[in-house]
């Protein structure tokens, strides 16, 4: 890893100014070499002295990225959020760092985990009712649970090492427990990921995700590509793919699924960032009756005001199955609808634990009425990161 694009921006952010004093100036470069030839405990041990005379954005930088890649992961991670942090550093400084933290994190094993408290108006996602015509012959559909407010609690745990060999594996792990047993249900994933030698920024991901609930549990081991492109220092997009094979409780489910999709990236602000993500999602059944392809487009904004971090996001999903249901004597399509506005605080912070509020809507309309469906629910979520 390279810092050499983060001091040009520092140095012309302003942020590190040329130092005057010869002898500093003699001690950087001496520094430098030896970092440069492979000496690097004489260059860790110069930058160590550097750091206590002229404390600068890019002497520490230079001392972490050494530390990190001699195996201090914790110094260097200090030291890298240290600058981050810094209330005169550049956004486009900051974001650069970002990747160094993330794999000094990742070295040490970044274990995340949290909990969230959920109500929603219609966790099941049953239609209110509905008039079904068959044969011309009306019918009146009721469904088989009754739309209520349900609460519960969703743990979560992650747990990601980066090894020697450059192997990142992760695991991830949840559950959804409700006051109605019937919506319970636990997800898992375990992945091994490696970003590409020879072609930079290009990451695959070896991943098998595991379901479990009442009805419809799945397994699906798969296979995901995706490569990043950082078009400046403020603009990231990257593009990807998922190829799986679902194997779903009700066999005629089961079968392969796909994935690709695009996402981009824009720090628009200093305390301003927009997102955004397409993708288009098919599962070819076994049987047609289940085949589907949904595209879907989800953006959003991630703003920060007053201490407060605020994050809205809409999506939208159209679903289209393949096949023409006699029954209905129509091809099901559905368009669902989801918007959410998430909101935390930096003064509410609990040992290290901060909570945030989310709100949101989702709605699915239907051309097969009893598939339509209405929910409002909110969560607050405790995370915790080391």
């Amino acid at each position: 890893m390279k810092l050499a694009a983060l001091f040009v921006t520092l140095l012309a952010a302003g942020t590190v100014a040329a130092n005057a004093n010869p002898t500093v100036e003699r001690m950087f470069q001496t520094a430098n070499a030896a970092a440069q030839s492979g000496q690097y405990d004489v260059a860790i041990t110069t930058y160590r002295h550097l750091l206590r005379e002229v404390p600068t954005p890019r002497i520490k930088l230079e001392l972490a990225r050494l530390l990190l890649q001699t195996g201090e992961n914790s110094e260097a991670l200090a030291l890298f959020r240290e600058v981050h942090d810094a209330k005169d550093t550049p956004q486009a400084v900051r974001r650069n760092i970002l990747p160094f933290m993330e794999a000094a994190e990742l070295r040490t094993v970044r274990i995340r985990y949290g909990i969230r408290a959920i109500s929603e108006s219609n966790p099941s996602r049953v239609s209110d009712g509905a008039t079904v015509f068959f044969n011309g012959v009306p019918y009146e559909y009721q469904p088989e649970e009754e739309v209520k407010t349900s609460f519960g609690l969703e743990p979560w745990l992650s747990v990601e090492r980066l090894w020697q060999n450059n192997l990142l594996t992760k695991l991830y792990s949840s559950a959804r427990i409700f006051d109605n047993d019937q919506l319970n249900s636990g997800r898992f994933q375990f992945a091994v990921a490696r970003q590409a030698e020879s072609v930079p920024g290009l990451f695959v991901q070896v991943a098998s995700d595991v379901e479990v609930r009442r009805h419809n549990s799945y397994v699906m081991p798969s296979l995901e590509t995706w490569k990043h492109h950082k078009l400046t220092d403020t603009l990231n997009v990257g593009v990807g793919g998922q190829l799986g094979y679902m194997a779903v409780k009700d066999s005629d489910a089961t079968g392969v699924y796909y994935r690709p999709y695009g996402y981009v990236d824009w720090s628009i602000t200093r305390s301003l960032r927009g997102f955004g993500r397409v993708s288009l999602e098919h599962l070819n059944g076994r049987n047609d009756y289940y085949t589907y392809v949904a595209p879907k487009v989800e953006v959003g904004l991630n703003f920060r005001s007053a201490g407060f971090d605020i994050t809205p996001m809409i999506s939208l999903t159209q679903t289209r199955y393949s096949e023409y249901d006699p029954f209905w004597g129509v091809t099901r399509r559905d368009d669902t609808y989801r918007a959410s506005v998430s909101v935390s605080h930096d003064q509410f912070n609990f040992k290290g634990f901060t909570p945030e509020l989310t709100v949101f809507h989702e709605q699915r309309d239907s051309n097969v009425a009893i598939y339509e469906y209405h929910q409002t629910g909110a969560f607050v979520s405790l995370k915790r990161a080391y």
